[in-house]
This record gives structure tokens, sequence and C-alpha cells, in this order.
């Protein structure tokens, strides 16, 4: 765990360093679009391999954090952050449409599409440019200014992990080639929130500390916020999102949140973290005593084989999940935390 927690710093909240800028800063007005399309170039198709192939390179670190697409072809898919898409910032490619925004403390992933790239920021996060100039929010991928103002992007289902906890569940998945390590710029992760960033943020919802981590979690008609900060290696929540009943798994080791939906063919399932099961499937649910993984797959148990349909959930600081929905719920409840009865 220790050896982990250093390189999650880009998603933890600085508040002695950030304290500082803020002080000797001018804030900008909440909706300021802080523009520097020239910053970072997009990285359009790398060519595909296989996580196994691209492990025997020895050029990701077992603590990388990788975005893993948890469904589709080959059983999903990672990306190493620092090798693909921390340089770039937005990744547009056959398998997704990608956004990096370390300051947000979030990668986005969405339906697949081209000619994106970074454009600035809007109050702390992250704006993109498409292709016929309309801007979009990185966060929820909903179009702010533009031809296209209004749509959104359809989310990918994905999670943020380690690179090692992606190669014990998928090793055959999908993974982009390395080749020699010196074809993409490789980028480590920012241990700060940029100044440009910091600037526009603005009037933060004081409900939460502005840079604590939550799980934001989309339904139709609300969204809801659950805090990440302080949990332990292994804990569930059950809630419910537009009257749904849905599970959230939050597993320690790889800081990685993410909700699924607890009914499955036609069955309500109650979820809890389960202490004894091994770290490739570390929940459980009461009603049949399947294990599941992280990426909501049955691995053991009578229901072996099946999968948790993905929530639309992604892992962010507070400041910019409460600007870009406001009247977002704050999960009354701590995950609760059990072993498996």
């Amino acid at each position: 765990m220790t050896a982990i927690l250093p390189i999650f710093l880009c998603f933890a909240c600085l508040v002695v360093e950030l304290g500082s800028v803020i002080a000797q800063e001018p804030v900008a007005t909440q909706e300021t679009i802080v523009a520097k399309p020239d910053l970072f170039e997009p990285l359009t198709e790398p060519p595909c391999s296989y996580c196994v192939n691209q492990n025997l390179k020895s050029l990701v670190k077992d603590n990388d954090i990788v975005l893993a697409w948890i469904r589709g072809a080959h059983n999903g898919g990672a990306m190493p952050l620092r090798h693909f898409i921390a340089a770039p910032r937005v990744v547009n490619d056959t398998y997704g449409l990608f956004f990096y925004d370390p300051d947000g403390g979030y990668v986005s992933s969405f339906a697949k599409d081209y000619g994106y790239r970074f454009y600035g920021w809007r109050s702390g996060v992250m704006v993109v440019q498409g292709r016929d100039g309309t801007l979009w929010s990185a966060l929820t991928g909903i179009a702010i200014d533009g031809p296209q103002k209004g749509i959104k992007l359809e989310r990918v289902p994905s999670i943020l992990t380690t690179w090692k906890h992606w190669m014990m569940l998928h090793p055959e998945s999908t993974a982009y080639d390395l080749y020699d390590g010196k074809k993409y710029p490789l980028a480590e992760l920012p241990t700060s929130i940029s100044k440009e960033a910091l600037n526009s943020i603005g009037k933060v919802d004081d409900r939460m500390d502005k840079f604590a981590r939550i799980l934001g979690v989309e339904g139709t008609n609300e969204k809801i916020a659950f805090a990440l900060d302080g949990l332990g290696d292994r804990n569930c929540r059950m809630a419910t999102v537009d009257g749904t009943d849905i599970a959230v798994f939050w597993y320690g080791p790889t800081q990685s949140a993410v909700a699924f939906h607890a009914e499955l063919d036609g069955q309500k399932l109650t979820f809890c973290a389960d202490g004894i099961s091994p770290e490739t499937a570390p929940f459980k649910d009461k009603e049949t005593g399947t294990r599941w993984t992280l990426a909501g797959r049955a691995v053991d148990g009578k229901l072996r084989g099946k999968e948790l349909t993905w929530v639309p959930s992604i892992v962010c600081r507070w400041y910019a999940w409460s600007h870009e929905y406001p009247d977002t719920k704050i999960d009354s409840q701590e995950l609760a935390a059990g072993n498996a009865k």
C-alpha cells in the first residue's frame, strides 16, 4: 500500500502547497475559461497489443495507474497513464475517447470519436475542443459551447486501478503497444494542481473540502457523490440512484472505486466487502455467496461467469464534480465495510 500511495498524490489534496498559491493569485469568476489550446498535442489511434505481451517488456511498473475499460472485446483493456495519456491529455482511439485531467483528479472515457484536443480550463475543470470547434467538459462529456452545445458524450465503462491488479484480472486484455518505450513521450503524473486550473476554480460548494476525492455517480435525474478519503482496504456501499439499487465498490490497495447495478437477471443482490476473499475477488453477494472482482465479474460461486452492469461513475475531486453538477446529492452514510457472513 505504501508504495502505491505516492503515485496517487495527483488525486490527493495538497492543502499546504496549494494554500500559498491561493493567497498570492487572483481568483477568476466561476465561468471563466482559461484557454491554452496549444499546450498539449493529442494522441490518435496508437497501435494495439495485449497486456501480457507488453508486460514482458518490463516498461510499466506494477503500481503504475491505468485506466481500464472493463467491457468489450478481449475482456476490455488497460492504458498506463504515464506512457500514453499524461503527455497528450487526450487520446482519440477506436477503443474510446479518453481525457486525462490531473487537476480535477480523473480520467474520463467515452465512446470512440476523433478530432478532440486539449483546450483549457473552466472553473478548474479541463475543457476539450472537438473537430467542429465545440467545447466540451472533459469530466461530464457535455458540450458547453459551440455547434453541439448541450449534447452529451456516451461514457464507456471504466475504472482506475494499477497495472499489477489489472494484469492479475485480465492479462489477455487489450493494451497499446509500447514498442521500445521511446515511441511516445513518458510523463510523470503531476503531484500538484496547475496554476491555470487553480486560478479558474472560483467559489466551491462547501459541503466538502474542495480537493476531497469522491466517486461521482450519474443517474439520469440524480447525481450522487460518495466520499472516498480515509476508507480502508475493502468497502462496499449499497445505495439507490433514480430509484435503482446500486453497489459502490472500494478497493484500497489500488485506490479504486466503481458503481454497478445491484440487480442481475431480475434478482436483487446485496453486496459487501469480504475480508477473507482473495485479492482477485474482494466482494461477495449475500444471496448466493458469489465472489466478485473490482471489474464486476463473478469468478466463484453460483453466479460464476456473470457480469454486473456498470453504472456511469467517475473518481474525481469534489470541486470539479460539484461545479459540473451543482445539484448533486452527497451520500449520507459512510461506505460500510464488513465481512460477509
